[in-house]
């Protein structure tokens, strides 16, 4: 019953228990792709029967997480048969735990509002931050409860993305944030530019010879 009843796994080469950070972040995108179609139909559709489901199993699979074991929880289940064939990824359980505590809150939440079928722009809120969540986890492996955990605490053993173990180099991250600015301002430039070019008068008398 204990093997049941667990969270994280046990891995011969580490003394605390450990997460497949491949599934977590395969069941993330899963979700996150979910959410945002049942999102889309809430405008389009003019219909909360697939937010409604959504936020139902979102609820369910952190549940399950939390109080059974995770690699029981269906969009887990889905997401280790996604990347079977690959290597597993092991990082430490204890801040997953917390970062899946946070969103077991905000199923909560969202779980009363559903019951009581209120709308709102707190229960509009409660999603978008859910959709974040899960995108900055499933597309950069970004698992910001796990920071927030990290910050709490003196030292960890194994986080997602290594960030416990090794901090980037400053000099770097200047010089990416620097030419990312340069890109961007490069690109408002040509922009502006050929929007000048569409409505000047040279373009339109180009236009008229042609």
């Amino acid at each position: 019953m204990s093997l049941f009843f667990n969270f994280g796994e046990k891995v011969s080469e580490f003394d605390y228990r450990v997460i497949n950070e491949r599934e977590a972040r395969a069941s993330a995108g899963i979700m996150f792709l979910l959410g945002l179609l049942s999102l889309f139909s809430v405008f389009t559709l003019r219909t909360l029967i697939w937010a409604e489901f959504f936020s139902i199993t979102f609820i369910l699979e952190f549940i399950v997480r939390m109080f059974i074991n995770p690699k029981y929880a269906p969009y887990m289940l889905l997401g280790s048969l996604i990347v079977y064939n690959q290597k597993p990824e092991w990082v430490e359980a204890k801040p997953k735990k917390f970062a899946w505590f946070l969103g077991l809150i905000l199923g909560a939440i969202m779980t009363y509002y559903i019951i009581f079928d209120v709308i709102s722009l707190v229960r509009l809120s409660i999603c978008v931050v859910c959709l974040v969540l899960l995108f900055v986890e499933s597309a950069f492996g970004i698992c910001l409860g796990c920071l927030l955990y990290h910050k709490l605490q003196i030292k960890l053993q194994k986080c997602p993305g290594g960030i416990c173990e090794a901090q980037p180099q400053k000099k770097s991250i200047k010089k990416k944030v620097f030419l990312f600015l340069f890109f961007i301002a490069l690109f408002i430039a040509i922009y502006s530019w050929l929007e000048y070019l569409k409505y000047s008068d040279i373009y339109n008398i180009f236009i008229i010879e042609e």
